[in-house]
């Protein structure tokens, strides 16, 4: 069974996106902002994480980062999304892919098990 950690601060997305994964086998572990990602990692290492852009305390670029850099978690297949991909500077993050919200879930599916086989 592959696994997911979903970082989003708005619950409606991670309900569903959870809810979504799961009918498709997916072991789901929902975080709501970066810092509280980084303490899951601490327990639980993901096949992929799926993580928002903007959220409070700890944003999706930072946690992409400080996931990067470390050796036990740099591995991990690393999808930013945004609804406003214009407001960030993504130049220095070392994501995998990059999604503008919305999208279709079949497409998120696609793209995320695409990732997994190349991995």
């Amino acid at each position: 069974m592959k696994s997911i950690l979903i970082v989003d601060d708005e619950v409606d997305i991670t309900d569903t996106f959870s809810m979504l994964f799961e009918l498709h086998d997916f072991k789901v572990v929902l975080a709501s902002q970066g810092r509280q990602a980084l303490e899951v990692l601490q327990d639980f290492t993901p096949d992929v994480i799926l993580s928002d852009c903007m959220m409070p305390l700890m944003d999706g670029l930072e946690l992409c980062t400080q996931v990067k850099s470390a050796p036990s978690t740099a591995h991990i297949p690393f999808i930013l999304m945004s609804a406003s991909p214009k407001q960030h500077d993504l130049s220095s993050v070392r994501y995998d892919l990059f999604l503008q919200k919305p999208f279709v879930f079949n497409d998120l599916l696609d793209k995320v098990t695409a990732l997994l086989n190349k991995h």
